[in-house]
């Protein structure tokens, strides 16, 4: 049974919702949700290894900040219901770019980059909103070709 929600647990997020709101890190969501829309491994890899750029470092620290949310979860500090009632934005980022992740991970040798994030976007719940959030994003990829073809 899923752990059941607590004050402390209510604590922690109402925490991380601060965090988010924290100037930078608004930046970096920004970017990472709205503006960084890569067509292809490359694209995403690019931005992953320009070390010094804003966009990398806007990168990693969405990133990051996810993973270490979702790892409050899976270790159970967090009720996993009440994270995935009030944050939605990780599973976003997993639809957008998970798909970029097991390459990333041998490219950068890092194995255990963003594996909590695609852990906890894998439960059962998570997997149901990151197959509508992906179909969300290939109808919005969709419609943007399509209106770059008749402009053209």
């Amino acid at each position: 049974m899923a752990k059941k929600a607590s004050t402390q647990d209510a604590q922690v997020i109402l925490q991380l919702y601060d965090l988010r709101r924290e100037a930078v890190m608004r930046v970096a969501r920004k970017f990472m949700v709205s503006e960084f829309w890569p067509q292809n491994y490359d694209e995403f890899k690019a931005v992953m290894l320009g070390y010094g750029t804003e966009q990398n470092a806007y990168a990693r620290q969405c990133l990051t900040y996810w993973d270490m949310a979702a790892a409050m979860v899976l270790q159970g500090c967090v009720s996993e219901e009440l994270f995935f009632a009030t944050s939605g934005e990780l599973y976003f980022l997993y639809a957008k770019f998970g798909k970029f992740f097991d390459q990333v991970r041998k490219d950068f040798l890092n194995p255990e980059f963003c594996l909590g994030l695609e852990e906890l976007a894998n439960h059962p719940a998570g997997k149901k909103r990151v197959k509508t959030l992906q179909a969300r994003l290939a109808a919005r990829q969709a419609a943007a070709a399509a209106v770059a073809k008749a402009g053209k």
